[in-house]
């Protein structure tokens, strides 16, 4: 199975941790939501373009509560 996924602008606390959600769906169509905590990429150049992408997008708007999943 794939996913693609795009960031959103909400995060949810999930069992006492803070995950972004983000948005998208399976190869086959199906919706999903994607509560990620953290995200590993390589060090050097590769992380500081990940890391500069994802600080200049939408930064988090409002969070979630537990009734809202």
């Amino acid at each position: 199975m794939k996913l693609s996924i795009e960031m959103s602008d909400e995060l949810a606390n999930i069992d006492g941790v803070e995950c972004r959600i983000w948005n998208g769906h399976a190869d086959n169509g199906v919706p999903v939501r994607v509560y990620v905590h953290r995200v590993a990429v390589p060090l050097g150049e590769v992380m500081k373009a990940f890391d500069d992408e994802l600080l200049t997008r939408r930064p988090p708007q409002r969070e979630l509560s537990r009734s809202d999943l």
